[in-house]
């Protein structure tokens, strides 16, 4: 029995007419009425009674157009499943800082894309202690964060080199292309609240010289680094930002580096994800050429 010929059947037993459902389906009345009876030979019984007038079920028709419905949707129901499915394991969703999703990370999605063209790939901003559980939860597949996990989290860690910060004044601003930790005192500053590591290593730096963040001159705290960023464009004071997220400025020099002595706030990424050997062949594939590329692919 196919599938084809139990869905003309039930179409000819509800339009009780052969020839309408030929003419609708666009085949010879001969070619359905053979497939109608194929479908009879197959189960042993007649189904239709054929007349002038077109044709009616008979009673064992009956019950086979009142499976047939069951049969028929729950065909489809398994194809939409299984189509959907297949979307979702080739569906692989990673999470990053604000910073990292929105400067660093696409061109290497764009290059693991053009690897892997029917992978779908989704990027989320999200705070460490999120990403870490998201991936926990499934409901990211690999994350992007700053600081080495804990073994007890039991996750796939791998180490993928640093996120550069670095000091940024406006343009046109009356500064030294190199100052020392304690100058920082004397100027006006604009820190990232949604930035815990700039605000950790930043503070450690500071113990140097027995002082403490909140010892500078913040004249107040913004929630991402573009907030930041336009804020140093302004001319509002200086800023600690990731070195990615702001080459566009550098190049229409708006913002400019500065040099700090012997100071770094630059912090390790490591990418997490469930132990590879849980993971779809699509999520697994993307992983390990992300690692590969690295963040020698980072924009």
């Amino acid at each position: 029995m196919h599938l084809e010929s139990l869905k003309y059947f039930r179409e000819v037993a509800s339009e009780k007419s052969i020839s309408k459902v030929a003419k609708k389906s666009y085949i010879s009345q001969s070619a359905l009425s053979q497939l109608i009876q194929k479908l009879e030979e197959d189960f042993g019984y007649k189904l239709l009674n054929r007349s002038n007038k077109g044709v009616a079920l008979t009673e064992l028709g009956e019950i086979v157009l009142k499976y047939s419905n069951n049969i028929i949707r729950n065909y489809e129901t398994m194809v939409e499943e299984l189509e959907t499915t297949v979307k979702q394991h080739n569906k692989v969703r990673i999470n990053g800082t604000w910073s990292l999703v929105t400067y660093s990370l696409p061109c290497v999605i764009y290059k693991i894309k053009k690897k892997y063209p029917n992978h779908q790939y989704e990027l989320i901003a999200s705070t460490r202690e999120d990403t870490i559980t998201d991936v926990q939860n499934d409901i990211c597949d690999f994350g992007i964060i700053n600081d080495a996990l804990d073994p007890e989290h039991n996750l796939f860690t791998y180490p993928m080199g640093k996120e550069k910060i670095v000091l940024i004044a406006p343009g046109k601003y009356n500064i030294p292309q190199k100052i020392k930790l304690e100058d920082l005192l004397h100027y006006d500053m604009i820190m990232c609240n949604s930035n815990n590591n700039i605000h950790k290593n930043l503070e450690e730096a500071l113990k140097t010289i027995d002082k403490k963040v909140d010892d500078l001159n913040i004249i107040f705290n913004a929630t991402t680094d573009g907030a930041v960023k336009l804020a140093v464009s302004n001319g509002y004071g200086l800023a600690f930002v990731p070195y990615e997220s702001i080459k566009h400025e550098l190049y229409e020099k708006t913002v400019k580096v500065i040099d700090i002595e012997d100071v770094s706030l630059d912090y390790d990424l490591y990418l997490i994800s469930k132990k590879l050997g849980q993971l779809s062949k699509a999520r697994k594939e993307s992983i390990e050429y992300f690692i590969e590329i690295g963040p020698k692919s980072f924009c």
